[in-house]
């Protein structure tokens, strides 16, 4: 899967410190469909208040969210579950093991995944992972309105690198 030739990443970047998951499901939207943003900044925002609200836009339960805190991984789960029609789950990586990285790229075959970044103590950042790559993983990081390409060894090393967070923490 490669992003659209007609998208650029730029265009998706979040407005806010706290909506990088709403712009990575809108990511996964836009590979997986048509949509394309009219006004990216609310289209994102808009986003936001569906993933973290009791209701959300797929038609399912899910426990609300405060927004200040991000967006959750069962809201980002329900997304790609409904965009992809697959069957989506959460999964925690354990530090300095391979297999979140192997499930990451065994998801990428049929999908965009949303991968959970942060700090050894946290999660902090959602980044869309594309596709995989001769050597790594391709990403989109909504922080900063771009791909970037996150060598293999990274992943497992908690070296991931974007925006400034380095630790693995969910593939989704």
């Amino acid at each position: 899967m490669r992003w659209p030739a007609d998208l650029a990443p730029s265009s998706l970047r979040q407005p806010d410190a706290r909506s990088c998951g709403a712009a990575s499901v809108l990511g996964a939207r836009a590979l997986l469909t048509s949509w394309r943003p009219e006004d990216p900044e609310h289209d994102i925002t808009e986003e936001h208040r569906l993933l973290t609200s009791s209701r959300s836009p797929r038609d399912r339960f899910q426990l609300p969210w405060p927004r200040a805190l991000g967006t959750p991984p069962w809201a980002v789960a329900n997304a790609l579950r409904a965009l992809s029609g697959e069957q989506v789950a959460t999964v925690f990586v354990r530090p300095r093991s391979a297999i979140g990285y192997d499930v990451l790229r065994e998801q990428l075959r049929s999908r965009p995944v949303a991968v959970y970044l942060g700090s050894r103590c946290l999660p902090r950042h959602v980044v869309l992972a594309v596709r995989a790559s001769a050597t790594g993983v391709e990403v989109f990081d909504p922080a900063h309105g771009r791909l970037i390409d996150v060598p293999a060894e990274n992943w497992a090393g908690q070296r991931v690198g974007v925006a400034g967070w380095n630790y693995f923490w969910f593939v989704v």
